[in-house]
């Protein structure tokens, strides 16, 4: 009797088995159309698709350029640091090893790429290119990868550069990008600061930046800002000036004089600061400064 009961177990369990189950499929296991792709969270490698390795839960490719990865971390670094251009010429020969190595680009570098490019979009070039890059982004990343957020979030801001979204909604990239024509400040938003180095000390000086701030002159400055936001899709304008003050005695009359104002040349400088100083010059000029000082005047319009 003992023997047939045990007969009757083993019969039970084999009963029991999964008839899907393979070596190359064991119980418990993924199948390949279940496995995560790239950039998609995994437990271990064998939750991922062929040719990735899961690294800190996220599946990653190991088909990797390690001097387009150099290239990369340079550029990286130079963002880091504030050297934009620097920063854009190293991602780009990082694409050029991985093009010339017969690797298809991750898309951690592209996105990094274009997220460079569009902390550079003071340059229309850079603007444009950064869109379609960062574009290519989304479409390669999963949704909900902090890549894909991130990409997201950089493209925003390049709505104030002419960036249509709707553009955004294509299975694939396009050719252009900002087609809405950048956005700027209202004019009655615009300030106009003035800073001078080293400060003046005397009293009389508070009249020169009350002057270039009035209603006589800031209109003038204000065009001067909006062609220049128009040229270079730059939101801010500085010029430097420098102006002295010093009195001068009357040759005739010892006891007599007056102050005179002098304000240096320009030494190079272009159509922003041609029509900064030609709005400024004869405000200050036009000036009754009663102190003497010699300074570089800052003056900012944005």
């Amino acid at each position: 009797m003992r023997a047939l009961l045990g007969i009757a177990i083993v019969i039970g369990s084999v009963g029991g088995c999964d008839s899907r189950a393979t070596a190359s499929d064991p119980q418990g296991g993924a199948r390949a159309e279940q496995k995560s792709k790239e950039y998609e969270s995994c437990g271990a490698s064998m939750h991922c698709q062929d040719e990735l390795r899961c690294f800190d839960n996220v599946c990653r490719r190991t088909a990797r350029s390690t001097v387009g990865d150099y290239h990369a971390a340079f550029g990286a670094a130079a963002r880091g640091r504030g050297d934009l251009e620097v920063a854009i010429a190293a991602y780009a020969a990082a694409l050029g090893h991985y093009d010339a190595e017969k690797l298809a680009l991750p898309p951690d570098i592209d996105c990094a790429y274009g997220a460079t490019l569009a902390a550079a979009r003071a340059k229309k070039e850079h603007a444009e290119l950064g869109a379609r890059v960062l574009h290519r982004c989304v479409l390669a990343v999963p949704v909900g990868s902090p890549l894909r957020d991130q990409a997201l979030a950089q493209l925003a801001t390049l709505a104030d550069s002419g960036l249509d979204p709707l553009l955004l909604g294509a299975s694939k990239t396009g050719d252009l990008y900002l087609t809405k024509g950048p956005t700027r400040p209202a004019s009655d938003k615009v300030n106009v600061t003035v800073i001078a180095t080293p400060q003046p000390t005397g009293k009389s000086y508070a009249r020169l930046p009350e002057k270039l701030s009035s209603p006589d002159v800031k209109p003038a400055l204000v065009a001067c800002w909006e062609a220049h936001n128009a040229a270079t899709r730059k939101d801010e304008l500085t010029v430097t000036i420098g102006v002295k003050v010093a009195f001068v005695g009357n040759p005739d009359y010892e006891e007599e004089g007056s102050f005179v104002t002098k304000i240096e040349p320009a030494t190079g400088g272009g159509p922003a600061d041609a029509c900064v100083r030609a709005a400024v010059e004869p405000a200050i000029k036009g000036l009754k400064l009663t102190d003497g000082f010699n300074s570089k005047l800052a003056i900012t319009i944005k």
